[in-house]
Order: structure tokens, then C-alpha cells, then sequence
């Protein structure tokens, strides 16, 4: 288990599940929902977010809206989307085979990505966005 007593973790949005106990609110996890972990004392950083697993740690390009020519379209026709594209920031070790063998990460740290749309968490570390995914979620590297 790489999480202990007095990390802060990051988790998906949707996963987990909310209890009270002794009149404390709490949250289970599997161990596979978390996507970064810190030292709570310190806060979430740069400097010591820790992303886990197979996950990838990615600031996301803004993408400019292009309209082409000539063309008026109404605001409720665009699509309203975030960008998925990224430039990488941190990467996780890998994840375990069934046979325990460790599969390391087919991306470094500086590659552009594409990455499935809405597959990403998104995580705000020191007053910046950042997308949290899992390596099967990216489609390309450049």
C-alpha cells in the first residue's frame, strides 16, 4: 500500500464512498481510486504531488475556438467542450500485471498528449488546472 497515516490524497470525483462515523464524516476508497497523494500538513503542490500507479499528471492546452469563414453560428449550437490536450507533467510508476510484473509508462515527462475526451479528473494544484488520467486513456503522443 503506498498510502499511510497523514497523507492527503486526491480522488476521483465520483468515486468513493461517503459514511459518518463516531459523527466525522468519511470517505472509502480503493486503493485504485486514488490519483495523487501528498503530505496533508504541507498541502497539495507541485513540488510534493506524488501521482500513483499508471496515472499521468497533465496541464491541459487551451484551445482557441475557431470560427471558419464567413459562417455565423448561435451560442446554443457550439459545442461547449475542455481542451484534451495536454503537455505532461508528472507520470506514475506503472501499474501491475496479473503476473506482478511492473509495465512501465509508455510516456515521460514533457510529451504532448491526446487523451479520450472526459476521461480525465481534473485538479487544481497551486491555484493552476491540471488533468489527472490513466495511461490507457491516452490515444497519442507527440
Amino acid at each position: 500500500m503506498q498510502i499511510k497515516a497523514g497523507d492527503g490524497v486526491v480522488y476521483g470525483k465520483f468515486s468513493g464512498e461517503d459514511l459518518t462515523y463516531n459523527g466525522a464524516k468519511h470517505t472509502i476508497l480503493r486503493d485504485s481510486d486514488i490519483l495523487v497523494k501528498f503530505p496533508f500538513e504541507e498541502g497539495l503542490t507541485m513540488d510534493n504531488a506524488e501521482v500513483l500507479d499508471d496515472n499521468v499528471l497533465v496541464k491541459v492546452v487551451e484551445v482557441q475556438q475557431e470560427e471558419s469563414g464567413g459562417i455565423l453560428i448561435a451560442k446554443t449550437v457550439k459545442k461547449t467542450s475542455t481542451s484534451s490536450i495536454g503537455e505532461v507533467i508528472k507520470v506514475g510508476a506503472g501499474r501491475f500485471a496479473f503476473n506482478g510484473v511492473l509495465m512501465e509508462m509508455d510516456v515521460s515527462v514533457g510529451d504532448m498528449v491526446k487523451y479520450r475526451d472526459f476521461s480525465a479528473q481534473e485538479v487544481e494544484i497551486e491555484k493552476e488546472n491540471f488533468a489527472v488520467l490513466k495511461m490507457t486513456d491516452i490515444l497519442a503522443k507527440f
